[in-house]
């Protein structure tokens, strides 16, 4: 499979464009920590109970992420915080996928991979490292 890290911005645009989608929050995050297209973590979320211009829950994208070779451990530390505070005490050398109410954004390497402003106050209600096996 071919592996390319993609931003956030092109593939919002494909979305958008292309597959005229919304609800896409888990699918971009699916495409930015598997280094996949759009559409490989599109069909990968698809395989995993996602439908067309709707969203998905977290465990059908954390499987999503697993079929593409990644492996996910999740960590309670953080829960309950927010998630300006989350991004600033997790870790700066690794991945992480994080689940706020109705949204799921990823961190890669410190840095914020989403719409969402890092001094949002949302309420983090869990967060996931994940290590890519290729």
């Amino acid at each position: 499979m071919k592996r390319r890290q993609h931003t956030y911005e092109q593939l919002r645009k494909v979305a958008k464009v292309i597959y005229k989608d919304r609800g896409f929050c888990t699918v971009i995050a699916t495409a930015l920590i598997a280094k996949v297209s759009f559409g490989k973590a599109y069909q990968a979320m698809q395989d995993n109970h996602r439908k067309h211009r709707q969203g998905a829950f977290l465990g059908d994208c954390t499987d999503a992420i697993e079929s593409l070779n990644c492996s996910i451990d999740d960590i309670k530390d953080y829960c309950g915080k927010t998630f300006c505070q989350a991004v600033k005490l997790l870790p700066k050398d690794k991945i992480y996928l994080i689940s706020t109410r109705g949204h799921v954004t990823c961190v890669l390497y410190g840095k914020v991979q989403d719409w969402v402003k890092t001094n949002s106050k949302k309420r983090v209600r869990m967060v996931y490292e994940v290590t890519r096996n290729f």
